[in-house]
């Protein structure tokens, strides 16, 4: 028996060797693609989000004679704070760091993109620093799977947030990118609803003209229409749908510049109604090269 495993063992020598280098080699391409995932997803995660300031509530510099409202104040400070609708959608509200019970708010309401949740959505955008400096309110909505039922419900977040904290109904703006375009230019038109937006700025959406024809025009309504040059996800869609709210805002055809970057002006409007074309493809978020809070801020109902 001894000789006879002598003689065995130089034979199974070299098969086990092979098989542990077969195994050595399998891990090595496993480690180098685990390697490769995670430096995508930080490629990916450093390259198109916010930090710092950006998601983080600024003071706001109250007027001395506003006229208070919500009798006996309504809320109190929100930090990122979670919320649901009836529904059950999950949305977040900051508001400014000082935030006033009994003062009337601006609500700025940011749509997410396909497969974000809230907290994702704003490190995408990275609104909550520059809206709450100018005293917006700000809900980062979840995202859901898109259609006439679920848009019926996502519209139900701003009064959710109305209900518990202090906001003027007549001050509600909405942007988003992609699916979040999608919501904010869809929930201006969809008819039956109990509010619409004041202010839209949708960006990279996947709505176009011919989506457009099916909607009667809602009450003229200040659009900032983002929609980049190198968009081949969905290709020149934001321009028929500028044309369509150009018609429905009294705007003649002629464009002008503006005065936010990329942007060109429909002339002779009711309602600015603005074309903006940064460089970049769907994945880019251009809401800072167009100033988006400075024009919402801008054409805000007063």
């Amino acid at each position: 028996m001894a000789d006879h495993l002598k003689l065995r063992l130089p034979d199974c020598a070299p098969e086990t060797a092979a098989r542990s280098a077969g195994w050595s080699a399998l891990a090595l391409c496993y480690g180098l693609l685990v390697t490769l995932v995670l430096a995508g997803l930080g490629w990916v995660y450093f390259g198109f989000t916010y930090r710092g300031d950006h998601l983080r509530a600024s003071d706001y510099h109250y007027p001395e004679d506003y006229r208070p409202a919500c009798a006996g104040g309504l809320g109190a400070v929100a930090d990122h704070e979670r919320a649901p609708t009836a529904a059950g959608l999950h949305f977040s509200v900051t508001t400014p760091r000082n935030y006033r019970a009994d003062f009337a708010h601006p609500l700025l309401v940011v749509w997410a993109p396909s497969g974000l949740s809230e907290q994702l959505s704003e490190r995408f955008t990275g609104l909550t620093g520059a809206a709450t400096e100018r005293g917006f309110i700000v809900v980062y909505s979840r995202s859901v799977p898109l259609g006439e039922k679920a848009l019926r419900a996502l519209a139900e977040i701003p009064a959710a947030a109305m209900a518990k904290w202090c906001i003027d109904p007549a001050r509600v703006a909405y942007t988003g990118h992609s699916d979040g375009g999608t919501v904010s230019n869809a929930l201006a038109v969809l008819p039956g609803l109990d509010r619409r937006p004041a202010v839209i700025a949708p960006s990279a959406m996947g709505m176009q003209a011919q989506d457009m024809a099916a909607f009667a025009c809602p009450a003229p309504t200040p659009v900032m229409l983002m929609h980049n040059q190198g968009d081949h996800h969905f290709p020149d869609y934001g321009v028929g749908v500028a044309n369509w709210w150009a018609r429905c805002n009294g705007c003649s055809t002629h464009l002008d510049a503006a005065g936010f970057a990329d942007c060109e002006a429909f002339s002779g409007c009711v309602a600015p109604t603005l074309l903006c074309r940064a460089p970049g493809g769907h994945a880019h978020w251009p809401g800072f090269e167009h100033r988006v809070i400075e024009f919402i801020d801008g054409v805000m109902p007063r």
